[in-house]
C-alpha cells in the first residue's frame, strides 16, 4: 500500500483520530509521517504496571487508617521471609503460603479488585450448568416414570372394573369405563 500523503513510498505508519465518532485512517510513509508530527508519539505508559498493585496498597500501610496493620508488618511468612510491608513495597507475594499467611489482609483487596477471593473459572459455572440440567431431566422423567406407573394401576383397575360389569351385564357402567379407559390409552 502507498502512502495516502505522497503517493510514492510504501506506507508503514497508520494512524487513525477518533474525532466525535468520527474515524479517519490514514496510512503513511515514515517521512510523510514525521513532516506531519505523527512519527515523534511517545508512547510511554504514565503507569508502571510492575508497581500498580504496590501502589494500591499503600493506602493501607498508614498506620491511622488501621492500627492493626502495625501488627501485621511485624508478621513474617515462614517460607519466603517476606513482610506484609514487603508485599506493598513489592505489589508481590513471595511465595504461596504468603497468601495463607496474610489472609486477613489480602482478601479484603483480593475481593475489591477482582470481586471474589476464590477462583471458581468459566468452566466451574458451565460445569454447574450442565449438573443442574442433567438434575432437571431426571427429576422430569422420574416424575413422568411415576406418572405413568399411576395410569398403568389405574388403567388396569379399570379393565378389571370393565370385565366385571360385563359380566354382571350393567352395560351402562361398562360404556363409562371403557370411555375412561380410552381418554387414559390416549395420554
Amino acid at each position: 500500500m502507498l502512502c495516502e500523503n505522497c503517493g510514492k513510498k510504501e506506507a508503514n505508519v497508520r494512524y487513525e483520530e477518533n474525532i466525535n465518532g468520527r474515524v479517519r485512517t490514514l496510512n503513511l510513509c515514515e517521512e510523510c509521517s514525521k513532516k506531519l508530527g505523527i512519527g515523534n508519539i511517545d508512547f510511554n505508559m504514565p503507569i508502571d504496571f510492575s508497581s500498580f498493585f504496590g501502589e494500591f496498597l499503600e493506602d493501607f500501610s498508614e498506620p491511622d487508617f488501621m492500627p492493626l496493620l502495625n501488627s501485621m508488618k511485624s508478621l513474617k511468612c515462614n517460607t519466603c521471609g517476606y513482610t506484609f510491608d514487603d508485599i506493598i513495597n513489592n505489589g508481590k507475594l513471595g511465595c504461596s503460603d504468603c497468601y495463607d499467611v496474610f489472609s486477613d489482609r489480602l482478601d479484603p483487596i483480593i475481593k475489591k479488585i477482582q470481586g471474589a477471593n476464590r477462583h471458581v473459572g468459566r468452566i466451574g459455572k458451565v460445569i454447574d450448568n450442565k449438573i443442574d440440567e442433567k438434575l432437571n431431566k431426571k427429576e422430569i422423567k422420574e416424575t413422568k416414570t411415576t406418572e405413568n406407573n399411576k395410569n398403568e394401576n389405574k388403567l388396569e383397575e379399570l379393565q378389571e372394573k370393565l370385565k366385571e360389569a360385563i359380566k354382571d351385564e350393567r352395560y351402562e357402567d361398562a360404556a363409562k369405563l371403557r370411555d375412561e379407559i380410552k381418554k387414559l390409552e390416549n395420554k
